[in-house]
């Protein structure tokens, strides 16, 4: 089993794509092509550097899909294009994994099963879960390694 644990991430702007689809043909990739635009637009646009990551937030809005936006985090006060999307992701605790090499629904399910198991709860808001790649990412290798990431809630803790 992959080590998963719990990490507080401080709330952050977003900016990037947005994808919408159903999950057969995000199956089939088509969510590919708008990582790579994503990447593209944020280079041109000089948002990224070598030390920054990207973001896929996805929100499962739908019985048949969900909606997913590629980007990076952003500063507060930059102008934001009219062809892309900015969202305030709030304070969160996550629980986490890395991912590494195919069927990323794997280590989706084995987080999943984790957080059931250590009794937490989702706390996403209709915000489902974030994948944090590398700037470097290849949307079309067959391989990724990302970090898997699903807002929960921890459970509270009686005083006596």
């Amino acid at each position: 089993m992959k080590e998963c644990r719990i990490m507080r991430k401080s709330s952050f702007y977003f900016i990037g794509l947005k994808w919408t689809g159903t999950y057969e043909a995000a199956a089939h990739g088509s969510i590919q092509p708008v990582i790579q635009a994503s990447k593209d637009r944020l280079q041109e646009l000089q948002l990224t550097n070598e030390h920054s990551n990207l973001i896929g937030l996805s929100y499962h809005d739908r019985i048949d899909g969900f909606t997913y936006y590629i980007g990076t985090e952003a500063i507060k006060s930059q102008p934001i294009p009219p062809d892309m999307h900015k969202i305030i992701i709030p304070s969160h605790d996550y629980a986490i994994t890395e991912h590494k090499g195919q069927h990323a629904w794997k280590s989706y399910e084995q987080l999943y099963r984790w957080v059931e198991e250590h009794g937490y709860h989702m706390n996403g808001s209709g915000f489902n879960h974030l994948d944090v790649y590398p700037i470097d990412y290849d949307p079309f290798k067959l391989n990724p390694s990302l970090t898997i990431g699903v807002p929960v809630k921890l459970p509270t803790r009686s005083i006596d």
